[in-house]
C-alpha cells in the first residue's frame, strides 16, 4: 500500500495554516482560514506559495514557510483517527506500506518518527527526495521498486484528487477518503476504486482474502 500523507494519514493543516500566515503576513498579504488552506495545499511547497504571495516570491516564502513549521509542524499535527492502529495492523498482516507525499520528505520523515510509526514504512518519499510532485508517479514507482511489489498487487490511498492521477499514472488501483483537502463529490468526479469514509474502513476491503 501506499499512502499520501496529509489528509490521508495526519491532521497537518493546523501547522500549514500557521506557516503560511507568516509567509502572507510578510508580503503583506491578508491572512487565509484554516479552510482556506486546507484547499490550497497537496501540490507541493512550491505551488502553495506561489498560490498565496505570487511566482516572484516563491523562494523567500519557501524559506519563512520551513523556518515555522519546522518549530511547530510536529507539535500542531495529529494524527487522523485510526491512523496507528490500522497502519500496525496492516504492518503486521504483512502489508507493505510506503508514503508518497507532496510534502517535503524533510518534514514527513520527523513527524513519523514523532509518532511511532516510521519503522511500518518501508519507503517514505516527498520531492525534496529528488522526484517530481505528484500527480507524477515515479515516487509511487520508486516505492514499488524499494518493496519489491508490482504494480498490480499495490494499492493507493489518498485523499484528493491528485492522489487518483497519481494512481492512474502509475497503473494502480485507488482508494480515496474524503478526509482531507477534497470533498466526497470532488472525489467522485475524478472515479477512483473506492470511496471509503475513514481509515478503519480501508480493512475489509485490503483483509477480506
Amino acid at each position: 500500500m501506499v499512502f499520501d500523507l496529509d489528509g490521508t494519514l495526519v491532521d497537518a493543516y493546523a501547522a500549514i495554516h500557521e506557516s503560511l500566515g507568516v509567509v502572507l503576513a510578510a508580503f503583506g498579504r491578508p491572512p487565509v482560514t484554516r479552510d482556506e488552506t486546507r484547499r490550497m495545499v497537496g501540490h507541493g511547497l512550491e505551488i502553495l506559495i506561489a498560490e498565496a504571495v505570487g511566482g516572484e516570491n516563491v523562494a523567500e516564502g519557501v524559506r519563512l514557510f520551513r523556518e515555522r513549521y519546522e518549530r511547530v509542524g510536529l507539535e500542531a499535527t495529529r494524527l487522523l483517527p485510526g491512523a496507528e492502529s490500522v497502519t500496525r495492523i496492516l504492518y503486521e498482516s504483512g502489508i507493505r506500506l510506503a508514503i508518497a507525499s507532496n510534502k517535503p520528505a524533510r518534514f514527513t520523515r520527523p513527524l513519523l518518527e514523532g509518532f511511532g510509526i516510521s519503522g511500518r514504512f518501508d519507503f517514505v518519499a516527498g520531492p525534496d527526495d529528488g522526484y517530481p510532485p505528484k500527480p507524477a508517479p515515479h515516487m509511487v514507482f520508486m516505492a514499488l521498486s524499494t518493496m519489491g511489489v508490482p504494480g498490480k498487487d499495490a494499492v493507493f490511498v489518498g485523499d484528493m484528487p491528485v492522489d487518483v492521477a497519481t494512481a492512474r499514472a502509475a497503473e494502480l488501483s485507488i482508494i480515496a477518503l474524503p478526509t482531507g483537502s477534497a470533498t466526497r463529490k470532488e472525489l467522485e468526479a475524478c472515479s477512483p476504486d473506492a470511496i471509503v469514509e475513514n481509515l478503519e474502513a480501508l480493512l475489509p476491503l485490503l483483509l477480506a482474502s
